[in-house]
C-alpha cells in the first residue's frame, strides 16, 4: 500500500464540498478519512495546509488592493452611479482606512512591548 499523503488529504478536505468527495480524491475510504481526522498529527498537518492556503489567498488579495481601491474611488466619485453604490464605495474606503489605521497602531504597540520585554531579559 502506498504511503498516505496527508498534505494531499488535507488539501482535498479543505477544498472538496463533501467528506466523500475528499476521500475519493485522496484515494482513501471515508472510514479512513474519519479516523485520520481524529488524530492530532493530521490536525497539525490540516492546520499547516489551511494556513498556507490562507496566506496564498491573502498575497493574491494584497496584489489586487490598489486596483480595487481605484475601482471604489471611481464609483464613489461617479455622479452617474446610484447613490447606494456611491455610499457603499465610500463606506468601504472609510472602513479600510480605519482598519489599516487600527492595524498599524496595534503593530506599533506590539513592537514597543517587544522592545521593552527584550530590554528586561
Amino acid at each position: 500500500m502506498a504511503k498516505l499523503n496527508k498534505e494531499k488529504v488535507a488539501v482535498n478536505l479543505l477544498t472538496c464540498s463533501t467528506l466523500k468527495e475528499a476521500a475519493e480524491k485522496s484515494g482513501i475510504s471515508e472510514a479512513t478519512l474519519y479516523r485520520l481526522r481524529k488524530t492530532e498529527a493530521f490536525q497539525d498537518v490540516l492546520k499547516a495546509v489551511k494556513n498556507e492556503i490562507f496566506n496564498d489567498a491573502m498575497q493574491k488579495a494584497q496584489g489586487y488592493t490598489l486596483e480595487s481601491l481605484e475601482v471604489l474611488r471611481k464609483v464613489m466619485n461617479d455622479d452617474g452611479a446610484t447613490d447606494s453604490s456611491r455610499v457603499s464605495a465610500a463606506r468601504t474606503i472609510l472602513e479600510m482606512g480605519v482598519t489599516m489605521f487600527e492595524d498599524e497602531n496595534i503593530i506599533q504597540r506590539l513592537a514597543e512591548l517587544e522592545r521593552r520585554l527584550g530590554r528586561n531579559d
